[in-house]
């Protein structure tokens, strides 16, 4: 009889923590969007061709899907650096996407964060966005602290980005 007393205690427990942590989750992302300060493609639930920018560095679906033109992050990630927007030991996927309203998108490379990229706005401003699919829910928000989740691996990174996977 006590195990079961102590088992059903542990598992209310852990429902308890997992109620507790979707809370707080929700009031984190509802008081971290900027939902307004940030383009139309990024309101709502990210697309399927955002994702795959935010996770692989792979700008062509986002390109398909908005139009423009795919460009070299390197001058991005000069921006991105000097707004304080990376840590020192990241930085952004080799290719970006300008598209025709003139928002820059960029990957940044995966060695803290799994899905998060870089958004200059048409007056400048740089943003940092998580895409939400790590969290589970792929609603970009503006990221305010950066929350180490461990990254992917160099080595599966490095293939995604030669063979744009």
């Amino acid at each position: 009889m006590r195990q079961t007393t102590i088992g059903t205690h542990l598992q209310n427990n852990r429902n308890g923590v997992k109620a507790s942590l979707a809370a707080a989750l929700v009031l984190t992302f509802a008081g971290s969007s900027h939902a307004a300060d940030l383009p139309a493609p990024l309101s709502g639930k990210a697309s399927d061709a955002l994702v795959t920018l935010a996770t692989t560095g792979n700008p062509d679906p986002l390109h398909t899907e908005l139009g423009g033109t795919v460009i070299s992050s390197e001058d991005l990630q000069k921006q991105a650096n000097a707004s304080m927007k990376l840590h020192k030991d990241e930085h952004l996927a080799p290719k970006a996407l300008v598209t025709p309203t003139g928002e820059i998108y960029a990957m940044v490379a995966p060695t803290i964060t799994k899905d998060n990229f870089i958004l200059a706005d048409r007056q400048g401003n740089v943003h940092r966005v998580d895409v939400g699919d790590s969290e589970g829910h792929r609603m970009p928000f503006v990221v305010e602290t950066v929350v180490a989740d461990g990254g992917t691996p160099w080595y599966v990174e490095f293939w995604r980005w030669i063979t744009f996977q």
